[in-house]
């Protein structure tokens, strides 16, 4: 019986041993091929394990890759939000052990001296949204507003600390970065319109993970904004499909181009046509439409093709209280969660005061046909031309000052929270906030 038991007991080999540490060794690292602010960290583990990558820049403070379930064997992973031409420390951590590898200090590329960089102004982290972190936007590397030059698309830090950066071929232009609707890439235009004296014919939008680009979609006519639908249909103001300036739509598996407005035969008592801004209301199923050759902006129901109203010169359209508040120049046109529309504008402050760029919100009153200014703001700063205006979930509204090269983050109460300066006229197209770069890596 004792020899039985014995035998019994040894069956059970390995129960109440402790679990073999997860060794992590030959580690290394090399910079992306192309992107050098990107690098590829790489280990051995001799089992399988939850791992994830924490690496520092600035003193005392160490940012981390998601945890991965990676098999036992040489791993590697992409790390990103390092700023070109900086030295990290890094290490191999394992999750739910006191496991941590450190690797040799690496130190990512360089990056052309030709990207405009920007200065802090004003930086009041306690009142904005720290969780906002890297600013996706695109500038020309050349000064004097709206003009030809070099355009690059970059993500940059609060202290504007550039991490990502591309530059547009062939003198094209790029006026309106964006990240996709579904949050895993990136878009950046390619405009030909103000570059090779044409229609824009030859016009494309890039899709792009931060480590490789995967599609370019042929957008003729693209000449300034377009936007992205839920279904990622992408939609634009075409001079290259007639009726003045016509609005097309493209599916992802679509061939050609679907109109589904013209300037000449569906805007009452427009003239010549040519726009510098669009927005999608996903609750109407509508697009927010503006012209600067009219300083009128157009509601357009995307089924029906029909404009539904207009504000601004064009005849016929809704009224202004106070009546000295009406946009001129108007850019960046969006809606708040509050229903109210927001746009960057030329005024004057309604007092006869120099002309700058402002932040204009009006409740959109139907029923009196009537744009009711209820909140303003200056930026202090003139752009001759372009800009962007968006409210951010926490209240404050990031609006990027177009030519004048700022980019600024204002609270309700009129207040800088951020704001910087690239010096200059170089012009700024989009700009939009990204919480977290991960997502945007090639899955």
């Amino acid at each position: 019986m004792v020899w039985m038991l014995l035998v019994a007991c040894g069956s059970h080999s390995g129960r109440g041993r402790e679990a073999k540490p997860v060794e992590i060794s030959e580690l290394g690292w090399q910079l992306h091929d192309e992107m050098r602010s990107l690098v590829r960290v790489s280990w051995t583990q001799s089992q399988p394990a939850t791992v994830h990558v924490e690496y520092s820049f600035d003193e005392g403070i160490w940012e981390s890759t998601p945890s991965v379930a990676y098999p036992a064997g040489s791993q590697e992973r992409v790390v990103v939000g390092i700023p070109f031409e900086t030295d990290a420390e890094w290490r191999v951590v394992v999750d739910g052990t006191e496991t941590q590898v450190e690797g040799e200090t690496l130190t990512t590329g360089f990056l052309a001296a030709a990207l405009p960089r920007c200065r802090v102004i004003v930086d009041e982290p306690d009142r904005y949204d720290r969780g906002e972190r890297y600013l996706l936007t695109s500038i020309n590397e050349d000064g004097g507003g709206w003009t030809g030059g070099t355009y690059w698309t970059f993500l940059m830090d609060r202290q504007c600390r550039v991490v990502w950066a591309t530059r547009t071929p062939e003198s094209h232009w790029t006026l309106f970065a964006q990240v996709s609707v579904t949050g895993d890439y990136l878009l950046w235009d390619e405009q030909t319109y103000w570059s090779d004296f044409g229609h824009g014919e030859e016009s494309t939008v890039h899709k792009t993970w931060l480590d490789e680009e995967f599609e370019e979609v042929v957008t003729p006519g693209l000449h300034h904004e377009f936007v992205q639908l839920p279904d990622e249909t992408l939609v634009w103001g075409s001079q290259a499909h007639g009726g003045g300036e016509a609005l097309v739509e493209k599916g992802p598996e679509q061939i050609g181009e679907t109109v589904l407005w013209t300037c000449d035969g569906d805007w009452p008592g427009a003239s010549w046509c040519e726009s510098n801004g669009l927005y999608y209301a996903e609750a109407t199923n509508s697009f927010l439409y503006s012209f600067y050759t009219n300083n009128s902006l157009v509601e357009v129901d995307r089924a029906t093709g029909e404009s539904m109203w207009w504000a601004g010169e064009v005849p016929g359209g809704y009224d202004f209280d106070p009546a000295n508040s009406q946009f001129a120049w108007q850019h960046g046109i969006s809606t708040t969660d509050s229903d109210t529309l927001l746009v960057s504008s030329e005024w004057d402050g309604g007092n006869n005061g120099p002309t700058e760029t402002w932040l204009l919100e009006y409740e959109v009153d139907h029923a009196q046909e009537t744009l009711h200014l209820v909140w303003s703001d200056s930026s202090d700063t003139r752009a001759d031309t372009n800009g962007q205006a968006w409210r951010l979930p926490n209240g404050n509204t990031l609006h990027v000052v177009g030519s004048a090269s700022v980019i600024r983050e204002v609270e309700a109460g009129h207040d800088d929270v951020w704001r910087v300066d690239f010096d200059g006229t170089r012009l700024l197209g989009y700009g939009a906030w990204v919480r977290d770069l991960y997502p945007l890596l090639k899955k």
